[in-house]
């Protein structure tokens, strides 16, 4: 079974029901470039598109069985198709992109990126943040980044970064400092701890993302800083009991009704805790919680789709709770979190692949949420993954598809 036979299948079942691709797309809710890279055998449906797609066409369950049979590792593809390209050719393609988009001012000189870079707006500080550590990882000199990030490190404040709201932004804070010590000298290890400090509060240590946030910036400034010592204990005690598995839900406060394990969550703790190790600083507490993260992620078939969750950030001196929503792109965070684990199932792996290729769009070289925006942090979240699977894990089965196609 291969991607070509579940597309072919796809495409018969449309014409059966004399259908549009744009109507199947809206009835089940995807983009349209998703539904047609599907039919022509680019990528594979998610298990969970794929049973959308069989619950649509009434299908009896046969859509998913093929795709999942054409996701094995005896499908030869191991379910990322190869199709001649490299991941050298989407990185320049998505270098290219992000140069392309970035903002200049009346003169000619960058200032930055937007959030979402399908609309037109002014640059932010958490986009810019997000797009030079893009940059970076695309490892091209697309750009000369020194006076985008002069301008980001002129914005800090009394309580680092504070993004579009005033007051303290740890998840700004947090990507803005990794940002500048990747990019540039401008800010010292040191400067970076300290602001990255006064951006927390109490009410950070209930939620999982600003934890595993700050640790991971944290940890890259200074292993061995009170800051990251204190940051690793309170995102292991962040955790929830579900049935004797300690695991990260979306949040820890005292009253929770039902909660459930998050696989973005704890994804996301599970990449700032290897981080810790990878610096030869973790403890034996630290290296049992990412067993049995890896483990639970390994097991879990849920599919890796994205999430969202929604912040209420205490504010100093009184002022109002500042109120952000977060989405969370939840496969590039599962491949980010297994790309060191020892003896990872191809299978689970190429599951994550695919989620994570069904967001591309190739035409523009970025990555699209499901609503069709293209948020900047999803294209970084996407490539920061793919460099992580290559390095650890070079087979011909888990390269991109060409670019160029």
């Amino acid at each position: 079974m291969t991607t070509e036979d579940v597309g072919a299948e796809l495409r018969r079942l449309r014409k059966a029901a004399g259908q549009t691709q744009a109507d199947v797309a809206r009835k089940v809710g995807v983009s349209r470039a998703n539904l047609t890279q599907w039919e022509t055998g680019r990528y594979l449906p998610s298990t969970e598109n794929a049973r959308l797609l069989d619950d649509h066409f009434r299908a009896a369950n046969a859509l998913v069985e093929m795709a999942e049979a054409a996701r094995s590792p005896a499908a030869g593809a191991g379910g990322a198709r190869t199709t001649g390209g490299s991941l050298l050719e989407v990185f320049r393609r998505v270098g290219t992109s992000l140069a392309e988009e970035l903002i200049r001012d009346g003169n000619g000189r960058p200032v930055g990126w937007r959030h979402n870079l399908q609309k037109r707006g002014a640059h932010t500080t958490l986009a810019t943040a997000y797009g030079i550590s893009a940059m970076v990882v695309v490892g091209e000199p697309y750009i000369d980044l020194h006076a985008v990030v002069e301008d980001l490190y002129a914005k800090r404040s009394d309580f680092g970064w504070r993004g579009r709201s005033e007051g303290r932004r740890p998840e700004v804070t947090a990507a803005v400092v990794g940002a500048l010590f990747q990019a540039s000298t401008v800010l010292t290890a040191g400067e970076g701890l300290d602001y990255l400090e006064r951006s927390l509060d109490d009410r950070s240590r209930t939620r999982p993302f600003l934890l595993a946030a700050a640790l991971r910036t944290a940890v890259r400034l200074g292993p061995d800083a009170p800051l990251t010592r204190r940051l690793t204990d309170d995102l292991l005690a962040a955790r929830l009991d579900f049935d004797g598995v300690p695991l990260w839900g979306e949040k820890k406060e005292e009253i929770l009704f039902s909660p459930e394990p998050s696989t973005a969550h704890t994804a996301r703790a599970l990449v700032a805790l290897r981080e810790l190790l990878r610096a030869g600083r973790g403890s034996d507490e630290v290296r049992e919680a990412v067993d049995v993260g890896t483990r639970w992620l390994i097991e879990r078939v849920h599919p890796d789709d994205g999430v969202s969750e929604d912040l209420a950030l205490a504010q100093p001196e009184g002022q109002p709770d500042v109120r952000v929503t977060i989405k969370h792109f939840t496969s590039a965070w599962v491949l980010q979190a297994l790309a060191e684990a020892p003896q990872v199932p191809v299978a689970r792996l190429s599951r994550a692949l695919n989620s994570l290729w069904e967001r591309y769009e190739p035409s523009r070289g970025l990555w699209a949420w499901g609503s069709g925006d293209l948020p900047i942090w999803m294209t970084l979240d996407a490539v920061t993954a793919l460099r992580a699977v290559a390095l650890a894990f070079p087979a011909p089965q888990f390269l991109p598809p060409s670019a160029a196609e």
